[in-house]
């Protein structure tokens, strides 16, 4: 473990931070020094197996012993944030995934975690895992530009579940999660009572039902489709395989050289396999189900060889505590390409779509002096703007509600559950009744939360009816505020009756919220 370095505490221009990952299988800590620049020098890596996985995933809880072994190897971690002078309480981010996420009992590891070592653990969604894993590859993109040239399917196995990231030309086309874990994969083959045969044929049929989900995901041609692996037991693969990979970079596997490695281990006795590859025995236990994984993904899309990159959740926690705030507008374009090709999969009006989210951000700005919103809550709009009328999809009547199901049911890239819970709501107001005490999704929402519910619908729905007529009425639109008005002057003397009629049917939330009264007019009544 290396010493941390004297100059990095005095040097005004750097930081430390570390970050920790609570996985199914093992505990890891990453400490880097991050600089004003953005640049990220990891510094000490630190990494202990746990059982968490085998827990949650074949009893439904984390056992007190195992609650036990985590408090004690963040207690160990925590010593050593001591000797750097990191503050666990200001300069560190913890996140656990899935094993902590569904175990039966997560606010109590979570409060035991914290009481013994003041730590604050984040239990993250699949979401979330899916845009850090962004942020962390984003230099190996431009780096290795083949990557960028066609369609790139990044996948990881984990213990509990799968993600897979698929881009185009180096933009997200889409984001999802799918309950098809290595410990999962493992707990259904030991659940059989059958020979060895038999329960690797049950496995080999579980893989492949979740392959074919993936595949789906997939839209139109896939021949010019790249595979890229992450995780641990990737990672080993390659090291078993390549013995010259120095971790770093990207390594290329032959899909038959994986699929034999995959065979051996599964037959092997997981004891042995543990001794020959000096693994604990919760890795043992993943290892030959997410090889076979990757080996049947690689195989649905007819691929010959794979990538492999040395790229992990905690170098996407790095990289965005570097940026210092991940909700920028390079990264608003990646979750904008994810909600494009949501809307092109519902035939949406992109074109409608896109004028009202011009005239919601026109208006968003003008009144950030009373709505108090940052970027984040702009780009909530945005999606909700972009998405307001997929419901039509399903059929006009009550599309709104429509719009919210559809929404709440996307793989959204960017967005965790709770801002995509926003979003939802904001388009499903976008049109007939207002926010009520009575709505369930609406009436659950903490009170600061229906506040923003509120202040982002408003305005939309004033967006929406400067677009009654669909990109044909009021365009040009000129923002003043005046004493208890919102005046909105058009540019041009095309007729715009409907979407005076919409304003004067929409407007009342947004004088309700806001206080002011909305006006519009061409520029030809100024006399």
């Amino acid at each position: 473990m290396a010493q941390p370095p004297e100059v990095v505490k005095t040097d005004p221009v750097f930081s430390l931070k570390a970050v920790i990952d609570i996985g199914s299988t093992s505990i890891r800590m990453a400490i880097a020094q991050i600089g004003n620049d953005g640049t990220v020098q990891l510094l000490d890596e630190l990494s202990q197996s746990v059982s968490m996985g085998s827990d949650t995933f074949t009893r439904g809880q984390i056992s007190r012993n195992t609650i036990e072994d985590c408090v004690k190897v963040l207690k160990n971690f925590s010593t050593v944030l001591a000797e750097y002078g990191i503050d666990p309480g200001r300069d560190v981010r913890a996140v656990a995934t899935s094993a902590v996420r569904e175990a039966g009992n997560r606010d109590e590891f979570l409060d035991r975690v914290y009481m013994a070592t003041h730590i604050n653990v984040e239990v993250i969604e699949g979401t979330e895992v899916n845009r850090l894993t962004f942020l962390g590859f984003r230099n190996l993109l431009e780096a290795n530009p083949q990557l960028k040239r066609d369609g790139l399917l990044v996948a990881e196995i984990g213990g509990g579940s799968s993600e897979l990231l698929g881009l185009e030309h180096g933009h997200v086309a889409f984001a999802h999660t799918y309950r098809m874990g290595a410990y999962r994969l493992r707990e259904t083959m030991h659940s059989l009572h059958a020979s060895e045969r038999r329960q690797l044929a049950v496995l080999d049929m579980e893989i492949a039902a979740g392959v074919r989900q993936m595949r789906e995901a997939v839209a139109g041609d896939s021949k010019k489709l790249a595979l890229l692996l992450m995780g641990g037991d990737a990672r080993l693969a390659v090291q078993l395989l390549e013995a010259e990979w120095s971790g770093t970079g990207l390594a290329i596997l032959k899909v038959a050289d994986l699929e034999r490695m995959a065979q051996d281990i599964l037959h092997a006795d997981l004891d042995e396999l543990a001794a020959r590859y000096h693994l604990s025995f919760e890795e043992a236990q993943t290892f030959g189900p997410a090889l076979l994984g990757y080996v049947r993904l690689a195989q649905q899309f007819k691929l010959k060889k794979v990538n492999v990159c040395g790229i992990t959740l905690r170098d996407g926690l790095l990289a965005e505590a570097a940026l210092g705030n991940a909700w920028t507008k390079g990264f608003m374009g990646q979750i904008l390409h994810s909600v494009h090709e949501i809307g092109r999969r519902y035939h949406l009006d992109q074109v409608h779509a896109d004028v009202v989210t011009a005239h919601a951000l026109d208006l968003f700005h003008a009144m950030a002096g009373e709505h108090q919103l940052g970027y984040r809550h702009e780009v909530i709009l945005t999606v909700a703007a972009q998405l307001h009328d997929i419901g039509m999809f399903i059929g006009n009547t009550g599309h709104h509600k429509h719009s919210q199901y559809i929404i709440e049911h996307s793989d959204l890239f960017g967005l965790g559950q709770g801002d995509i819970k926003l979003a939802a709501l904001v388009a499903r107001y976008h049109r007939r009744a207002l926010p009520r005490a009575t709505h369930p999704d609406y009436n659950v929402l903490p009170r600061e939360q229906r506040l923003v519910v509120g202040k982002l619908a408003a305005i939309l729905r004033v967006a929406d009816a400067l677009d009654r007529s669909h990109a044909k009425g009021a365009r040009g639109v000129r923002i003043e505020l005046q004493e208890g008005k919102l005046l909105l002057e058009v540019d041009r003397a095309e007729d715009f009756a409907a979407e005076k009629r919409a304003l004067a049917e929409k407007a009342e939330m947004f004088e309700k919220v806001y206080g002011r009264q909305i006006v519009l007019r061409a520029k030809r009544e100024q006399r």
